[in-house]
């Protein structure tokens, strides 16, 4: 992920904070009305230089002595070539989003950084603190619903270099692969359409199918996905940045990663049971609402009022509320 310098940028007549989904609106360079088509333009173009790199790194981690082939349907989890297909051909969405803003979006300067938060950097603090009780709960309902619920093919994988790459690869890759999600299908969408809207609902719900078409779960799992992406869509708009969306789909996805060696057939996505929702939609929403509820203790906000930030734009005379934290700025609801 991307962090930018945390240095800020002192004025006395600096704009009034604003929600994440309204970044685009603090300064006249960034808020030009054709500037969300750029980048937009500019992301599909990185994204596909990018997977084209992605592909020829896996080709040649095929090639190495001692690495098996991949599969042809590149879904085993005991295959450390499936895994890095599958994990970093998406892991490419953090880079891409990430110079499209920069590039064509005109976030430089005071605007830098505010792709990933309200205060223009990536607040790695916040996300460390929540991390204490975000990933023990999605580690317990997990494993949890692994073992109460087992796959018919549970096995235990056989040890080796291969096996040990698999873990290697799954540590590495599965931050980035939520990260690239959550800047592709939460950040790029809100403050994209942020720029021309002011309710943050159209930037939150909008991208919700594409995310759902995006995996290939019968309805039962497409119910799963629907609610996370809304969960996750919140939460960036609730906390002003993308760090506990993506702490939350890390969690989620790193524990199931790590199980998915002892069930060959985990990286199918097909049919799934009704009852497997009871282990994966409880800890989803509750950590949302937990969230919810620390994010608005901490900064002192009404539940439903999003976390508000100038970037680095701070006032010379330091009169924000949050000023001795720089984390955020509070106002009205959006």
């Amino acid at each position: 992920m991307i962090a930018s310098s945390t240095c800020s940028t002192r004025t006395d007549n600096p704009p009034e904070p604003l929600p994440y989904h309204r970044m685009a609106r603090l300064t006249p360079r960034t808020r030009k009305w054709w500037r969300p088509l750029l980048v937009l333009l500019l992301a599909a173009g990185l994204i596909g230089a990018f997977f084209a790199v992605a592909l020829v790194v896996t080709v040649l981690f095929g090639m190495v002595p001692g690495i098996p082939e991949p599969t042809a349907d590149m879904e085993d989890p005991r295959n450390p070539v499936d895994m890095f297909a599958t994990l970093g051909m998406l892991a490419i969405g953090v880079p891409a989003v990430s110079l499209a803003f920069r590039w064509a979006g005109g976030r430089r300067g005071e605007t830098t950084g505010t792709l990933h938060s309200v205060v223009g950097r990536f607040r790695w603090s916040l996300m460390g603190r929540a991390a204490l009780v975000v990933v023990p709960v999605f580690g317990v309902a997990n494993v949890g619903g692994f073992f109460l619920l087992p796959p018919p093919d549970l096995s235990v994988p056989r040890g080796g270099l291969s096996l040990l790459l698999v873990y290697v690869v799954i540590v590495a890759l599965t931050p980035l692969q939520c990260a690239a999600e959550e800047y592709l299908f939460r950040a790029l969408p809100q403050q994209v359409l942020g720029t021309w809207l002011r309710l943050p609902v159209w930037g939150i719900l909008l991208p919700v199918p594409l995310f759902m078409v995006g995996h290939g779960y019968s309805w039962v799992g497409q119910i799963d996905i629907a609610v996370f992406a809304v969960c996750t869509g919140l939460l960036v708009w609730k906390t002003g940045g993308v760090e506990l969306s993506i702490l939350v789909h890390a969690a989620n996805n790193g524990t199931l990663f790590l199980l998915a060696p002892f069930s060959p057939s985990s990286m199918q996505q097909g049919d799934t049971s009704p009852l497997e929702l009871l282990f994966s939609l409880p800890p989803v929403v509750l950590t949302t609402l937990g969230l919810f509820w620390w994010v608005s203790r901490r900064d002192g906000l009404r539940l439903l009022e999003p976390v508000r930030g100038r970037g680095r734009l701070i006032p010379r005379t330091g009169t924000s509320t949050m000023s001795h934290r720089n984390d955020a700025v509070v106002g009205i609801p959006a």
